[in-house]
């Protein structure tokens, strides 16, 4: 079985986000991140019932700019990795232009397929799946607000 023999059954579409959402600052780390998960979806393959059970394995960004990323994880956010903002993270990007930005994210999913409950089998090849792209706008900043004082927090961003 290949990959090009599940057309009928899909993988869920993927989502991503970024931090800050729709905005970055030049020079300084945007965080980006994806929800993709495990999952098994049910319909006819081959002319038969069965169950493709799809399992994320590579998270690919392409950030715009020219520049890219893989990653074996979609990434979190900031708050869930316990980090300050603007923090480089595994998945994070510092642009050095300015401008719109679209993010696009493709995530690669192995697949496995079964009839009438047997043993799951391999599906030969990786199922790419694009998210939507993300819009961003670049600019320059003298000044970041953040949610507190240095005095108040200084562990903070910029601190």
């Amino acid at each position: 079985m290949r990959v090009s023999d599940l057309v009928s059954i899909p993988a869920d579409a993927p989502t991503q986000g970024m931090e800050p959402n729709g905005w970055l600052v030049v020079g300084v780390p945007a965080n980006f991140f994806a929800t993709a998960s495990a999952h098994v979806r049910s319909g006819t393959l081959l002319g038969a019932s069965a169950e493709v059970r799809f399992t994320p394995v590579g998270f690919r960004w392409d950030y715009g700019d020219g520049a890219s990323r893989t990653s074996a994880s979609g990434g979190a956010t900031w708050a869930a990795l316990n980090l300050p903002e603007f923090s480089e993270t595994s998945t994070s990007h510092v642009f050095e232009s300015t401008g719109t930005l679209s993010i696009g994210l493709v995530v690669s999913y192995s697949a496995e397929y079964r009839f009438a409950g047997a043993e799951w089998r391999d599906v030969q090849g990786l199922v790419l799946v694009p998210t939507r792209p993300i819009t961003a706008i670049a600019d320059r900043a003298g000044t970041v607000l953040v949610a507190e004082s240095c005095l108040g927090n200084p562990g903070g961003p910029g601190c």
